[in-house]
């Protein structure tokens, strides 16, 4: 089956628009994440009891395009209206999210307050996960209404901390890498060393917004272990950042890097492997990197907040999507890591070629190869974002 790409992916495409200039693209310091010790065991008390079956809805918040849409009619959602035929429950499905920090910037004063948000699920990051676990803002899952929880891919069972999942499970998930355009390198691009220093990349390289992509791969690169890191290592990552920003080779830094780089203005970027996969057939130039240190492994993941007026729906939607049939679906239009077991031998049933694409359904040992970037204190993370910022001039 041959598929449009999503028109705003998650993490990458964007089309018909570019990505913003270098200094445009600000990354926000927002609230502080914590570190892996001492996550709080439960959520702060409901405020109000759970209102499912009396109402019939859950509200859904997600990011741009991160759901599968109809052909021809992307506000057409083919496995939310599945979800709804099936189980009568009506899906107000909204995507507010364009960033982690924005939103919980959004959401986070209610939650502070002891409120609602006005959403019964949301989509995030898997540091937002553990930050929201140790502020008390997640509510904890019912086992008993999230069975097909159990098919979850084992690598993910408690990572990126222990725990996680009495509160989350992953939505979808993904490799970081190098994404070019060899059209325009004419050659392949192997490394960060490369994408940061080739003279012949000059002012052709962009960057994701998101530090912890761009240090994760350039920690591996120097030989340093983005998990646990010093001070130190990461002043000496992001000089290495800092002095490719002042030559000039970074032309770009944003997430949505894929229409420049189609049309040449951008050569390389530290982007994803669902970008490639999604826009492969329509520009075979376009390809990616998995470099040789390793690469970046991340999820985004499905949690009720605290105070959901419709935790149980909630729940039912959670587990609608585990299943393998809705996770291949899912995944044969995001392209990205498919976090259900069985998921491939359903693939076969929607796209032969996809049920054997190592980005999407990758093997233990190419997991294993991906690395998280470390679980900051608040501390730590003012005041890293704010020494990457300045490195990068933004």
């Amino acid at each position: 089956m041959t598929k449009e790409p999503p028109p705003v992916n998650r993490r990458g495409f964007l089309r018909g628009l570019g990505g913003a200039g270098l200094g445009a693209m600000a990354l926000g310091t927002g609230l502080g994440a914590c570190s892996t010790p001492g996550l709080a065991p439960v959520p702060l008390a409901r405020a109000a009891p759970d209102r499912s079956t009396a109402d019939g809805i859950v509200r859904f918040a997600n990011w741009l395009s991160y759901v599968d849409q109809a052909p021809g009619n992307p506000r057409r959602h083919p496995t939310l209206d599945e979800f709804t035929r099936r189980t009568g429950i009506a899906v107000d499905y909204s995507e507010p999210i364009t960033d982690n920090e924005q939103f919980i910037g959004l959401i986070g004063i209610p939650l502070a307050l002891g409120q609602g948000t006005g959403y019964d699920l949301v989509v995030l990051s898997d540091w937002v996960v553990a930050e929201f676990i140790q502020l008390g803002w997640v509510e904890p899952l019912s086992p008993q209404a999230v069975p097909n929880a159990a098919r979850l891919l084992p690598h993910f069972g408690n990572w990126p901390v222990p725990d996680v999942r009495r509160y989350s499970l992953p939505w979808q998930c993904g490799f970081t890498g190098i994404v070019y355009n060899a059209k325009v390198t004419r050659r392949p691009v192997t490394s960060m060393r490369d994408l940061l220093t080739s003279p012949d990349l000059h002012g052709k390289v962009s960057l994701a917004t998101e530090m912890r992509d761009v240090l994760t791969l350039v920690m591996l690169d120097m030989g340093i272990n983005p998990v646990n890191f010093t001070s130190r290592e990461f002043a000496a990552a992001v000089k290495v950042v800092g002095k490719a920003a002042q030559a000039g080779q970074i032309g770009m830094v944003t997430n949505y890097y894929l229409s420049e780089m189609i049309n040449g203005t951008v050569a390389a970027a530290v982007g994803w492997a669902g970008d490639y996969l999604n826009v492969r057939a329509q520009n075979p130039d376009i390809r990616f990197t998995w470099p040789q240190a390793g690469g970046g492994l991340w999820s985004d993941n499905m949690l009720i907040p605290a105070h959901a007026q419709h935790t149980r729906n909630a729940e039912r939607l959670m587990n609608f999507y585990y299943e393998p049939d809705i996770a291949a679906q899912l995944s044969a239009f995001e392209s990205y890591v498919c976090p259900v077991l069985g998921a491939a031998s359903a693939m076969r049933k929607i796209d032969p070629a996809l049920a054997s694409e190592k980005y999407i359904f990758p093997t233990p040992e190419l997991l294993t190869n991906g690395h998280y970037f470390k679980l900051l204190t608040p501390q730590q993370k003012a005041q890293y974002t704010a020494r990457y910022q300045n490195a990068l001039g933004l």
